[in-house]
């Protein structure tokens, strides 16, 4: 059996309703309710938040697959066609197949510039804090600080994107937002001036890559097949070829059609 995770809020339900829809004899239950399953073959979820970060524990410890929906790589969630990222059994994309480039030329938003290498300034780009406290990474911008100060003396910025609300748990385990924090957002990057992007799985890679801008980034990260993970290689980026990586990445997110439609869950299960 597959059973589908309501999101509890209104504003994300309809794409696990896509979901529902194109996974015939499927099951939608509650979070909860989900995790108390015999008979489960897969579960379909969208995010961490509210009780779906205990999905996603209990599908890995319990070596369920499961099919983890969140924002696109690329394009526009909130309104049609309504992309989203579909990954089977990770939280992201970061393994690199061989694919066609029929689905990036279709959707793939970006003009790819030429490798920048002029740069003098580090972008350093933090968790969010529900990435942080989910995979254990509060350490990882202290951590990363120190790795980069000891082996470069460029000028080191650490962009904040301005929306990052607060998380803790509730009594039922449930990942919750439990507060705003009114950091302002950092200034737009100036992107001539930048010598590499630095993060650990922010999409701005995606943006940074396509501008130019090599990338040092965790392996949990979409680019991280064309990007440097040893922090301390921060004076020799690689500048491998992208559009392979970008033609990856391009089946690996839908629309609610190609969810709706069976599309999606076809390309995920032969991968």
């Amino acid at each position: 059996m597959i059973y589908i995770s309501s999101t509890n809020r209104e504003l994300t339900e309809k794409y696990v309703n896509f979901a529902h829809k194109g996974l015939s004899g499927s099951v939608k239950l509650s979070p909860d309710d989900v995790i108390k399953t015999k008979d489960c073959d897969g579960v379909v979820f969208f995010g961490i938040l509210r009780g779906t970060n205990l999905v996603y524990r209990w599908a890995v410890e319990n070596k369920i697959n499961f099919y983890y929906i969140d924002r696109p790589y690329w394009g526009d969630t909130r309104k049609n066609p309504y992309y989203v990222k579909i990954v089977k059994n990770n939280h992201l994309k970061n393994w690199q197949e061989t694919r066609p480039d029929d689905r990036y030329k279709k959707f793939f938003p970006w003009k790819i510039n030429p490798w920048q290498k002029g740069g003098r300034e580090i972008v350093v780009c933090p968790p969010s804090n529900a990435i942080a406290e989910f995979f254990g990474a509060k350490d990882w911008l202290d951590n990363t600080l120190k790795i980069l100060r000891a082996n470069t003396d460029r000028p080191i910025k650490i962009r904040n994107k301005g929306y990052n609300p607060l998380v803790g748990y509730n009594d039922q385990g449930h990942l919750i937002i439990n507060g705003k924090d009114n950091t302002p957002p950092s200034q737009p990057i100036v992107w001539e001036n930048v010598h590499a992007v630095v993060t650990y799985n922010s999409n701005i890679t995606l943006e940074a890559t396509t501008r130019g801008i090599p990338c040092f980034t965790d392996p949990h990260n979409a680019c991280a097949p064309i990007s440097e993970t040893d922090f301390t290689k921060i004076e020799s980026p690689q500048y491998p070829d992208r559009e392979p990586c970008y033609h990856s990445l391009a089946y690996g997110q839908f629309t609610g059609e190609e969810m709706s439609n069976g599309y999606a869950w076809k390309v995920l299960n032969e991968s």
